[in-house]
C-alpha cells in the first residue's frame, strides 16, 4: 500500500504516528503530560476520517470536533470559543486537521472499499459533487433559506476561482483535495489568531496535512503539510 502512495505523495506516514509524534514533542517542549494536551479535529465527518482503529489518535478525554463537509472548520469562532474552556488548567490544545482523499489497494485515487462493501465508492462523495459544481457552467449561489446546501455551496464559492487548474490536472479530486486543505488551514489559522478566547497562557499548536484514506482494515495514512506552535 505505501509503495502506491509514494505515487502521490513524497512524505507520509500513518495518522498513529503523525499524531502521537506531535503529542510527545509538545508534551516535551512544553514540560507537561500528554493527558494536558487536547485535541480539536478538523476532518471531513466521513465515518473512514472518525474510525479510531484506523485512525489511532492519541485521546484520552475525546476530540473537539470542528469539521463538516470535506473538512472545513464550519463550527467557526462560536464553536472554537466553546471549545477554549475545555483546555486543561496548565495545559495545550493541538488542532489536527485537513482534507482527505482515499487511494485504493489497486492504486484508484478518490476510491476506497469501504468494510461491509463488494465494491469501491467515492472516498469523499460530497467533495465529488462539489468540484462537478465548480467544473460546470452552473451559478453559484447560496440561498438564505435553504441551509440543507450551504456548506457544499460554500466550498464550491471558495473553490470556483481555481477551476481552470482542477480542470488542467492530471488527477483532478488529486488537485481539488490539496486546494481544499489551502481553504482549511488558512480558516483554522485565522480563527485561532483572531479568537480572543484563546488568548490565554496555554500554548496552541497545529498539525495539517491530507488524509489518505484505506481499503478496509488497512490504516489512514497522513501526507503532513505543518506542524508548529502558533503561539
Amino acid at each position: 500500500m505505501q509503495k502506491i502512495i509514494s505515487q502521490y505523495f513524497n512524505e507520509f506516514s500513518t495518522m498513529s504516528e503523525a499524531s502521537h509524534t506531535a503529542v510527545v514533542e509538545i508534551a516535551e517542549r512544553e514540560g507537561i503530560e500528554m493527558d494536558k494536551i487536547i485535541l480539536a479535529t478538523s476532518f471531513c465527518f466521513d465515518e473512514l476520517n472518525h474510525h479510531q482503529a484506523k485512525m489511532k489518535l492519541p485521546i484520552t478525554q475525546g476530540t473537539f470536533i470542528m469539521g463538516g463537509l470535506a473538512g472545513f472548520p464550519f463550527v467557526g469562532e462560536i464553536g472554537l470559543t466553546a471549545f477554549a474552556d475545555h483546555i486543561p488548567d496548565n495545559g495545550a490544545a493541538l488542532f489536527i486537521f485537513g482534507s482527505h482523499i482515499g487511494i485504493s489497494a489497486s492504486g484508484e485515487v478518490g476510491k476506497v472499499k469501504r468494510v461491509g462493501q463488494h465494491r469501491h465508492t467515492n472516498t469523499c462523495g460530497a467533495l465529488m459533487l462539489v468540484q462537478e459544481h465548480v467544473l460546470s457552467s452552473s451559478v453559484h449561489k447560496i440561498d438564505p433559506v435553504d441551509h440543507s446546501g450551504f456548506q457544499a455551496e460554500f466550498l464550491a464559492l471558495r473553490l470556483s476561482p481555481m477551476a481552470s487548474e482542477i480542470r488542467k490536472s492530471e488527477v483532478p479530486i488529486l488537485k481539488t483535495t490539496h486546494l481544499v486543505y489551502d481553504e482549511i488551514e488558512n480558516e483554522i489559522l485565522k480563527l485561532i489568531i483572531n479568537s480572543k478566547n484563546l488568548q490565554g497562557d496555554f500554548p496552541i499548536y497545529i498539525l495539517g496535512g491530507i488524509v489518505i484514506n484505506t481499503d478496509e482494515t488497512l490504516p489512514n495514512y497522513f501526507s503532513q503539510k505543518v506542524f508548529r506552535k502558533v503561539r
